[in-house]
């Protein structure tokens, strides 16, 4: 599939989610309990996702990473314990969607942040996945669907 880059404007949208420092080897296993845990949060109290689950990046890879679970929801609603309540931010950034399996994101997020640079675009901020496709819903990880978003200025 070529990969297709656009700028777009975004609006703020709140969510809860859950900061963890990750071993990169161990992201696959740490992301389902988290965004579990999110969801039970949003059951709990009382509000709707408006989305499907994300990970906001707020490190560089490396052996670990600093990264944040999360949900979009339908309004704005308190944290509690782990879980905190946050927005993602309005403004301009660069998307690209990744259809195949999560193994395969590294390539996209290299020819990413390659064309950010040939486009003369500087990131603005922590950048974040979204999974469209639930894995549980859909077994065939060639179908997978990932939309990433990168804050520029």
């Amino acid at each position: 599939m070529k990969l297709e880059f656009r700028t777009t404007r975004l609006e703020a949208q709140p969510i809860v989610g859950i900061r963890a420092t990750v071993a990169m080897s161990e992201i696959g296993q740490a992301m389902g309990p988290l965004f579990g845990e999110v969801h039970g949060h949003i059951q709990q109290g009382g509000g709707k996702p408006a989305g499907m689950p994300l990970a906001i990046y707020h490190s560089p890879p490396g052996d670990t990473v600093e990264l944040e679970c999360a949900m979009p929801v339908d309004s704005a609603m308190a944290g509690a314990g782990r879980v905190r309540a946050g927005e993602l931010p309005a403004g301009t950034a660069v998307t690209v969607t990744h259809v195949g399996p999560y193994d395969d994101l590294p390539q996209t997020w290299g020819a990413l942040t390659e064309w950010m640079k040939s486009q003369g675009l500087e990131a603005g901020g922590a950048p974040w996945e979204v999974y469209v496709t639930d894995p549980g819903a859909e077994p065939d990880q060639s179908k997978w669907r990932t939309d990433i978003f990168f804050p520029v200025r």
